[in-house]
């Protein structure tokens, strides 16, 4: 019988992928906070917080629905639902084209794309 489980060497390194990803939107989310707990501008820190953030949500829902394989689709898992719910995140409540956008115009200093 093959067992549905995967090898746990096949899931190390998108897990510690997706892991990574996760960890360096969370630095970028406190390097926000302290800036604007300190009154300074943090409107690059905290676009780029939260685009890392759902770029490192998307990635790691794709992660799973590739371990779960089709079984990722049948919802008694919740993986498909997850896997919606994770692309909203790219484009709400600020779609990230427009936090690139941002970036380009206010922090690499060119011209408005829009």
């Amino acid at each position: 019988m093959i067992s549905p489980r995967p090898d746990s060497s096949c899931l190390q390194f998108p897990l510690a992928r997706a892991y990574t990803q996760v960890a360096a939107a969370d630095q970028m989310r406190t390097r926000a906070a302290t800036l604007f707990d300190a009154g300074e501008k943090c409107g690059a820190e905290s676009n780029m917080a939260k685009f890392l953030a759902s770029e490192a949500s998307w990635q790691a829902a794709n992660v799973c629905l590739d371990t779960h394989g089709g079984y990722g689709f049948v919802d008694t898992w919740d993986v498909e639902r997850k896997f919606r719910e994770t692309r909203v995140y790219q484009v709400a409540p600020v779609n990230n084209n427009m936090i690139l956008a941002f970036l380009g115009q206010h922090v690499l200093g060119l011209s408005r794309s829009y």
